[in-house]
């Protein structure tokens, strides 16, 4: 005894030691774990910075990008209106003839090729040789109207404006010419407002997108928030029940996959008492239906439904089992209304009402039915009038009566 005493002396030492190095530990990892949840909620603020920072430069983003298109579309409108005036001009100028053309090399500088007086005079030339000279006055105002652009774009010409009877003459001419498309104007202001309707419907339809997205991550959230919410609750509530129904112990819910919650499953680690913590897999068939009953009873204690059908869920139970299971029954009774399938007694007798089925001496089944209170009430009655006790369940008599008596 004394060797055994002092054996047990140094097992107790020895476990005190052991118990200060996990209370070490523990403290450590509980400083970690702080460490942990401040190093996440600082990044969690830098992600809501950035998401912030990300959409704010999206936002410029797409401004410039309008401001670039609006640009380049006032870039294209000016190049088309420059190129039809330059057109238009080439036109007139061409219309003028050698004058056109002079007046034009003499305000762009250009000094014509002096020729002789046989080349001046010479009436022997042929068509062809006046044919094959028209492009090379084509180019010529060309050339000479190209130069002359690009000085009035540096600096514009400071001559007086023509006389009246020369623009009259110049829009009659103009009018003579006529246009190549009348309907240009039109097509032209119809292209844009289609142009203008599909950039407005692609802005829409981009922050249309936008918005959607940042719903669908809202409602992603507001789903985390609840799951984990009722997730909680049950795991309390049911933690509580199965200490109701098993007298003592404790149940744990835990998920499988806590950061994916969309394909998250759940796992049950119960002790009923006096035994070791264990997955629901290795406990008994009694103990796998209470726990079962557990779980539903906390499932309707945190959502309650209006009614609730169960199917010989105590079958498995023994008397005691059967008593907590009925406590914990009529104790969800008041928000929630029970049809319950059973052959177990103590189930019976907490039952407000009992339906069941009976076979005559006709071999006839029939269905009876029996409120127990207003049972109660007549049998109350007929003993106090002294009469024997014959409680008859919709008009049933005889075997009926004796069936039902026996089922109460």
């Amino acid at each position: 005894m004394g060797e055994r005493e002092d054996r047990l002396a140094d097992e107790r030492r020895g476990i005190a030691v052991e118990l200060a190095t996990a209370t070490s530990h523990e403290a450590s990892a509980a400083a970690a774990l702080g460490d942990l949840r401040a190093a996440d909620a600082a990044d969690r603020d830098r992600l809501g910075t950035a998401e912030r920072d990300a959409a704010a430069a999206r936002d410029r983003l797409r401004a410039a990008d309008d401001r670039l298109r609006a640009a380049d579309r006032a870039d294209l409108e000016a190049r088309l209106g420059r190129d039809s005036l330059r057109e238009q001009l080439l036109v007139e100028l061409a219309g003028l003839g050698e004058l056109g053309r002079s007046r034009l090399e003499a305000e762009a500088g250009i000094v014509p090729v002096a020729v002789g007086p046989g080349l001046a005079t010479d009436s022997n030339r042929s068509s062809d040789a006046d044919q094959a000279a028209e492009p090379d006055d084509a180019a010529a105002l060309e050339a000479a109207l190209e130069v002359v652009a690009a000085r009035w774009g540096a600096q514009p010409p400071i001559a007086d404006a023509p006389s009246p009877g020369r623009l009259a003459t110049l829009r009659r001419r103009y009018h003579e010419l006529g246009a190549a498309n009348p309907f240009a104007v039109q097509e032209y202001d119809g292209l844009r407002q289609r142009l203008e309707g599909l950039e407005t419907q692609a802005r829409d339809l981009r922050d249309a997108i936008d918005k959607t997205r940042q719903l669908i991550a809202e409602l992603n959230g507001m789903i985390a928030d609840q799951f984990r919410t009722t997730f909680a609750a049950l795991e309390t509530a049911f933690d509580a029940r199965f200490q109701q129904l098993f007298g003592g112990g404790f149940a744990r819910l835990s998920l499988t996959d806590p950061t994916d919650l969309a394909a998250t499953g759940v796992e049950i680690v119960a002790r009923p008492p006096g035994k070791k913590a264990q997955a629901l897999a290795m406990l008994s068939g009694g103990e796998r239906a209470l726990t079962a009953v557990a779980l539903l009873f906390a499932m309707l204690e945190v959502r309650p439904v209006p009614f609730c059908v169960l199917d010989e869920v105590d079958a498995a139970l023994d008397e005691a089992n059967v008593g907590r299971f009925s406590d914990a029954l009529r104790g969800l009774a008041a928000s929630t209304q029970f049809i319950i399938i059973t052959h177990n007694r103590g189930t019976i007798e907490v039952a407000d009402a009992l339906y069941g089925v009976t076979v005559g001496d006709d071999s006839v089944s029939r269905v009876i039915s029996l409120r127990l209170d207003e049972a109660q009430a007549i049998a109350d009655r007929q003993r106090a009038e002294g009469l024997p006790v014959d409680v008859d369940a919709n008009g049933a008599n005889g075997h009926e009566a004796d069936a039902l008596a026996e089922v109460g």
